[in-house]
């Protein structure tokens, strides 16, 4: 019995001496634990100066409280912490019996880390970190995952987790719709956060709704996507009706579109989906002055999987994409990854929008898929999931596509030259093809090239819009 009592002794001491350097907030944490579940990271205005974080409790915790301070005043934060309380709501499940609480930082230092503690006034939880973006910045990285969708979140999970693993640097993520498989069943959105919330507590997400997120566990029966904007605060910035579902954002030079492509689930809802976010994306697109255009939305324009066609989507979408010069649009759906040729229209054309599926991100995978003519690039990710990091710069946009073990599937880049110095033509050739491309072509023909690729697409351009 004495060794025991040895051993009870050396762990309260132990104990003793870790809540000793502990902060008062964390000390109490320890003792009497404020129990937060998938606590979420989103933005919800600009990334540099404010944080949105969501989580949720149990009903027996109604209220919360976020308590911050920058990560080097850990040893003072007590002193030195802002406590901001959120605002809680059931979530609108039928039973969940939990709390959904909401806070959006403000004021914040540009590319400083906070650590901050969620709890009640009187307890708190362990500490979480965050970063917000640079004021400026001329290059970053983000990772695009397809369709998580399953009867099982363990495949998502993995994924994320080593692809947040191979790149910490990663200034946010995108899921492109289908996080879940019957988006009105709690269950599996539980099981959703449960695999990611290790990453989305740390590293922002910006998701968007796919058409499983309508789905209900009655077969056939549709609704809107209410558990996802009650569980993701986003902009509340798009067409009326549509916010949260709808929106855009940025991030250093690159303005981000997010659409709502689920006119077949939703129409019932809002039968002028599609033309409440035309007006909206013409005016968005317009009014922004980035470098790089990037819309997402998770209906492809340019399907795979035998059967689909998504030809109102593409009318209302694709002309504006074209008129607005859109560098990139990212969809999913299809389960499939595929690029195409640079489009305007369906004609492929230098320095046209490229179309990018994004493949899957979760268990469900699709046999029998095919490209057509449009495509430049196809793999059907069967036998593991895959994400997408994309690296934006300056004058330069990379993409890689990377299996779960790790393997490259793709990889490609557009370019964006600045003009001064150069004719007009050699920078509509070097932002279409690249520098090594260019390189290539001997001297006493480049100018010969260069003009004969402007005119020609300007033509096929023109002809298309005739």
């Amino acid at each position: 019995m004495a060794g025991y009592r040895i051993r009870d002794g050396i762990l309260i001491f132990l104990l003793a001496a870790v809540l000793a350097v502990l902060p008062v907030p964390l000390a109490g944490a320890v003792a009497d634990a404020y129990t937060a579940q998938h606590v979420t990271l989103t933005w919800t205005d600009k990334a540099s100066v404010t944080q949105t974080i969501t989580w949720k409790t149990e009903s027996s915790w109604p209220v919360g409280k976020i308590m911050y301070a920058e990560k080097a005043d850990s040893n003072v934060f007590a002193a030195k912490a802002t406590v901001v309380t959120a605002t809680s709501r059931p979530l609108p499940a039928d039973g969940s019996g939990l709390v959904v609480h909401v806070a959006a930082l403000t004021g914040l230092k540009p590319d400083t880390t906070y650590m901050y503690l969620l709890g009640d006034g009187d307890s708190w939880s362990r500490p979480y970190w965050f970063t917000t973006a640079p004021a400026n910045t001329a290059a970053f990285r983000f990772l695009v995952f397809g369709d998580s969708q399953s009867d099982r979140y363990e495949s998502w999970g993995r994924l994320v987790r080593q692809a947040y693993q191979a790149n910490p640097q990663a200034a946010f993520l995108t899921v492109v719709g289908d996080l879940v498989d019957v988006g009105a069943d709690y269950g599996q959105w539980r099981e959703w956060f449960d695999a990611a919330e290790a990453v989305i507590s740390n590293v922002t997400v910006m998701p968007l709704t796919g058409n499983h997120e309508t789905y209900t566990p009655v077969l056939g029966e549709r609704t809107m996507p209410v558990l996802f904007t009650a569980q993701f605060k986003l902009p509340a910035n798009g067409p009326d009706g549509l916010q949260g579902l709808v929106y855009s954002f940025d991030y250093g030079d690159a303005h981000f579109v997010i659409l709502d492509s689920q006119e077949r689930e939703e129409a019932r809802f809002i039968p002028d989906m599609l033309a409440r976010q035309q007006a909206w994306l013409d005016a968005d697109l317009a009014a922004t002055a980035k470098r790089w255009k990037i819309v997402l939305l998770h209906k492809t324009p340019y399907p795979v999987k035998s059967g689909r066609s998504n030809e109102s989507v593409k009318a209302a979408f694709v002309p504006l994409f074209d008129k607005h010069r859109v560098d990139v649009v990212i969809s999913g759906h299809d389960h499939v990854y595929a690029r195409t040729y640079p489009l305007t229209g369906d004609k492929i054309t230098a320095g046209g929008t490229i179309y990018v599926t994004a493949g899957r991100s979760g268990a469900k995978a699709y046999q029998y898929v095919t490209p057509n003519e449009l495509h430049e690039f196809f793999h059907n990710p069967f036998e593991e999931p895959n994400y997408l990091v994309v690296e934006v710069g300056q004058d330069k946009l990379s993409v890689k596509t990377v299996s779960q073990s790790g393997q490259q599937i793709d990889s490609w880049q557009r370019m964006k030259e600045r003009t001064q110095g150069k004719s007009p033509h050699e920078a509509y050739y070097r932002a279409s093809f690249g520098d090594s491309q260019i390189n290539r072509l001997p001297d006493f023909f480049r100018p010969t090239v260069l003009q004969a690729v402007w005119h020609k697409d300007r033509f096929i351009t023109a002809k298309a819009n005739y």
